[in-house]
């Protein structure tokens, strides 16, 4: 995992798993990603948790697979814009509840590749699992 100091890659993919997935209803898909272009499903190693309308992801090497996409994103600005959107911007107020880091995912295809996510940073004690690792099919 790397974290978000390390912005310089030629090309920016991002492993989106909540409010910014394209069946998501809030509308954030269309005003963030929607001049992104989607490149596949995919899954990461870790698990989800209902924070409030949207879900937080902690990375591990657990049995646990969050679900989402795999978008590659315009240019630098475009990652920026998003970083304002998780609350993990340079001037976002402190403490920020993600961070951006890169980690391997798994496309559908088996391939596997290094993406921008968004991860939680708060405690998850008091926070409900999504056991299902879908947030839009948690039930």
């Amino acid at each position: 995992m790397y974290d978000s100091s390390s912005d310089d890659l030629p090309m920016h993919y991002l492993f989106v798993y909540g409010t910014l997935r394209k069946e998501c209803e809030t509308g954030a898909h269309r005003e963030y990603l929607g001049r992104a272009d989607f490149v596949s499903p995919a899954k990461i190693r870790g698990q989800l948790y209902i924070v409030d309308y949207y879900p937080g992801l902690i990375l591990s090497e657990t049995e646990h697979w969050a679900l989402g996409e795999v978008y590659l994103l315009e240019d630098q600005s475009q990652l920026h814009d998003l970083d304002v959107y998780e609350g993990c911007a340079e001037k976002s107020p402190k403490p920020h509840e993600y961070k951006r880091c890169k980690a391997e995912v798994i496309l559908s295809s088996g391939e596997i590749m290094s993406a921008w996510t968004y991860v939680y940073q708060q405690e998850i004690e008091h926070l409900e699992p999504i056991t299902s690792g879908d947030f839009l099919n948690r039930y």
